[in-house]
């Protein structure tokens, strides 16, 4: 008598695991490539601000 394998319901056909996330949206990429833009710029005008404000 021969054990067969259990069956533990995933198919041969799946191709990637379950615990795998889905691939990130491009536009979610793009927000935050641009926060990060912004908030550089913003620091950059605070640092010319407090920069100004010293050399007078």
């Amino acid at each position: 008598m021969t054990e067969e394998p259990e069956d533990t319901g995933h198919g041969e056909a799946d191709d990637q695991p379950e615990d795998e996330d889905p691939p990130t949206p491009f536009t979610f990429k793009l927000m935050i490539v641009l926060t990060v833009i912004y908030l550089g710029y913003r620091l950059a005008e605070v640092i010319v601000a407090v920069v100004q404000r010293f050399l007078r």
